[in-house]
């Protein structure tokens, strides 16, 4: 078991032990296990897994950093949510209202702050996706 802090600006969201933790880094998706080399690592806006014997916490991030130790990893996040608290509806109609504006784009800024917001909704996504594929290998 690896021992886990996972940090946002407001508080600590989990505290304790995993089998593995996995999350997207800015070079593609780490499975941290204890033992794991030391490793500083870009998180990008998407789900951080912490499978466990019971289960799975599932969280979507914004994105941040994670120090892996062999023993521990610290995930430093400014925001996050437990994927239970997604609004999957709402999410898609970000999403929907973000790719009507890429189509309508007018100029560079604007492209920017929308692509942006698409790309947030479709991680909010796949963190929802993970929940749901969770649920369905406890049942």
């Amino acid at each position: 078991m690896i021992n886990i802090s996972f940090i946002s600006q407001e508080k600590t969201l989990f505290e304790g032990e995993a089998n593995m933790v996995v999350m997207d880094g800015q070079e593609g998706q780490l499975g941290i296990v204890k033992g794991h080399s030391p490793l500083l690592a870009i998180l990008k806006p998407g789900p951080v897994r912490m499978i466990q014997e019971s289960g799975e916490e599932v969280f979507f991030t914004n994105g941040g950093f994670a120090e892996v130790q062999p023993d521990g990893i610290t995930i430093l996040v400014d925001s996050a949510v437990r994927a239970d608290d997604l609004d999957e509806a709402k999410i898609l109609k970000a999403k929907e209202e973000a790719e009507k504006l890429l189509k309508d784009k007018k100029d560079q800024k604007d492209f920017a702050e929308v692509s942006s917001q698409l790309n947030q909704s479709l991680s909010q996504l796949r963190a929802i996706e993970a929940l749901k594929k969770n649920v369905k290998l406890k049942n």
